[in-house]
């Protein structure tokens, strides 16, 4: 019993000591107002320097101080330390907006020259892909199959990704995404009597996209822009499956006898091109609040290369002689709808003499 006591008088001296500080800070910080307005720039500029040491002020009461700092630099004309201050002012608060209140020209003067742009952001994107597969090249087995026949793919596949983006620019950055998504196709045949085969496909992928990015702005925080640029999509897994179904008619007993039978999942990688690239065009608008946005985008993919690889099309004996199927040539188109909630963490400051 006697400890807990012992530590709730020390949490509690503890507190009182803190506020006691934290008091003694805020007095120190309207005395150097005080000295400002007097015109006692130097010691101003101590009492200033010795808070930034000694106190702990929220980003509010600090923001306060640079304040006053950058001011008495620029009565002192110091330069060099005023626009040292005015950088740590815009570190501390990269959304700083000059006051009209109280308004000091210099030292608006000093903050027109400071230019501030995002610099490293990262967000979260759920998007709805729709995929299009096109023939580019069309191979066949059976005189009396049409093997040019459309792929069926998945009609709509849901993408939830992150991204990473670096604007070294104000208007112009350059974006990268890491995707997973999986893409199913069907392909059906028959010779219009009592002979078909379907064959489906499962295509697992990882695609990186690098889009560049040029931003226009419609005020302070609706930004469209426009995107281009190139994509790596790796095929990691592509899973098989064939079926067959005919009637066979025995010469001997006249008699008809169906037959239906189904290759199971087979492991078709070696037969794809695991190494895919695609270019990339794109437009968004989003808003910005500070550090954080919100982004709605379309984005076009048109595939370069074919994923079958046509040196491999007859590694399979059973698709081949059993199910009379081959690999067309073909190439990933890919369209997409997506909205993107991104936060900044570093933004960039710099200072441009002739921007006035």
């Amino acid at each position: 019993m006697m400890r807990i006591l012992l530590l709730s008088l020390f949490f509690i001296a503890g507190l009182t000591l803190i506020s006691k500080s934290q008091n003694n800070c805020e007095q120190n910080l309207k005395q150097a107002e005080e000295l400002y307005k007097d015109g006692d720039y130097d010691n101003g500029i101590l009492i200033l320097e010795k808070l930034f040491t000694q106190c702990s002020f929220s980003n509010k009461k600090k923001e306060e101080a640079l304040e006053l700092l950058t001011k008495f630099y620029l009565e002192q004309d110091n330069l060099k330390e005023s626009d040292a201050a005015m950088r740590k002012l815009l570190d501390n608060n990269p959304h700083y907006e000059i006051k009209e209140i109280d308004s000091h020209e210099d030292f608006n003067i000093l903050l027109s020259k400071f230019v501030i742009h995002p610099l490293l952001t990262i967000g979260i994107r759920n998007a709805a892909l729709e995929t299009e597969i096109k023939i580019i090249k069309t191979y066949s087995i059976l005189d009396n199959i049409d093997y040019n026949y459309s792929y069926k793919t998945t009609k709509t596949i849901p993408l939830y990704h992150l991204w990473a983006e670096y604007q070294f620019k104000k208007k112009l950055a350059i974006a990268i995404d890491f995707i997973t998504f999986n893409l199913m196709y069907k392909r059906e045949f028959s010779d219009n009597s009592d002979w078909t085969m379907n064959f489906n496909e499962t295509l697992s992928f990882i695609e990186i996209p690098v889009n560049f990015k040029k931003y226009f702005f419609l005020g302070k925080n609706i930004i469209p822009y426009a995107s281009l640029g190139l994509g790596y999509l790796r095929i990691v897994k592509a899973q098989g499956n064939a079926d067959i179904k005919y009637t066979k008619l025995d010469f001997f007993n006249g008699e008809s006898t169906a037959y239906n039978t189904n290759s199971g999942n087979m492991d078709l990688l070696e037969m794809r091109n695991k190494n895919n690239c695609e270019i990339l065009a794109g437009a968004g608008i989003g808003y910005k609040f500070m550090n954080l946005g919100i982004f709605i985008d379309a984005r076009y993919s048109k595939g370069l290369n074919s994923l079958t690889n046509s040196s491999k099309r007859f590694n399979n004996s059973t698709l081949i002689n059993d199910y009379y199927y081959i690999d067309n040539s073909i190439k990933l188109n890919k369209y997409e709808l997506g909205i993107s909630i991104s936060y900044t963490f570093v933004n960039s400051i710099k200072k441009y003499d002739n921007v006035k």
